[in-house]
C-alpha cells in the first residue's frame, strides 16, 4: 500500500502579516492564525491519520496540536523540519532585505544552493536536512497516512524534490534543481498531499490548498 503524506504549513503568524522573515525566530501565531489552524484540523479530521510530526517552533506546534484534537496521536516534534535560520535577517521585512541586500537577496531567490544570510543557515545545508527529515520520517510510516507541519520554505523545498524525481530510485541532492522554489506558493495553514508509492516513487496529489479556508 501507498504512503499518503498531508504536508501543511502552519497558520499566520503576526510576523507573516508584516511582511517579516520569521526564519527560526520562534514567533506564534496570531489570533487569525489560529482560527486557520483550527479550520485546517476541521479539514483533517475525518481522514484515519496514524502520526503527526510538527517542527519545533511554536508556531508550527500550535497548528500540529489543533490538528492533534481530532485524533488519538501525540504531535512528534522533528527537529530537522524547522524553519530555516536566517540569522541577522530574522525579523527584517522582506522590502528592507531588498534594499539592503540586494545582491544577496537576488541569490537567495535565483541560486538559493549559494546563499546564506549573514551568520545565517547555508541554504545547501537547509535542504539536506528537510529532505533527510521527509524521507526519514515516510520510511518510518509505509503504507500509512500521516500529517507533517512546518514551513513555507520547508515545504517549497520538499515539493522541488518531489517534483523531480520521476522515477523511483530518488536522485541526489545535488542533481535537484531548487532554483524554483519561489514559483511554489504556500500559504498559511494550506494542505498539499504527497503519496509514496511501494516502489519507491514519489507523487504530488495536491499544492497548496486553501480551500477550507473561505467562507
Amino acid at each position: 500500500m501507498a504512503t499518503w503524506i498531508y504536508l501543511v504549513r502552519h497558520g499566520q503568524t503576526v510576523w507573516n502579516e508584516e511582511g517579516r522573515l520569521c526564519g527560526s525566530s520562534d514567533v506564534p501565531l496570531s489570533d487569525e492564525g489560529l482560527a486557520q489552524a483550527r479550520k485546517l484540523a476541521a479539514r483533517l479530521k475525518d481522514i484515519g491519520i496514524a502520526a503527526i510530526y510538527s517542527s519545533p517552533l511554536l508556531r508550527a506546534r500550535q497548528t500540529a496540536e489543533e490538528i492533534a484534537a481530532y485524533h488519538r496521536v501525540e504531535v512528534r516534534i522533528e527537529p530537522d523540519l524547522r524553519e530555516i535560520d536566517y540569522g541577522d535577517w530574522e525579523g527584517l521585512k522582506v522590502a528592507d532585505v531588498l534594499e539592503q541586500f540586494p545582491e544577496l537577496e537576488k541569490l537567495r531567490r535565483e541560486e538559493p544552493m549559494k546563499f546564506a544570510a549573514p551568520k545565517g543557515e547555508p541554504m545547501r545545508q537547509f535542504a539536506k536536512r528537510v529532505i533527510c527529515a521527509i524521507q526519514r520520517i515516510a520510511a518510518s510510516h509505509a503504507g500509512e497516512t500521516i500529517c507533517v507541519v512546518a514551513h513555507q520554505t520547508v515545504n517549497r523545498f520538499i515539493l522541488c524534490w518531489v517534483l523531480q524525481n520521476q522515477h523511483s530510485a530518488p536522485r541526489t541532492l545535488h542533481a535537484i534543481d531548487f532554483r524554483f522554489w519561489r514559483q511554489l506558493r504556500q500559504d498559511p495553514a494550506c494542505v498539499n498531499l504527497l503519496q509514496v508509492r511501494e516502489d519507491g516513487l514519489w507523487r504530488v496529489c495536491l499544492v497548496n490548498d486553501t480551500c477550507h479556508l473561505m467562507g
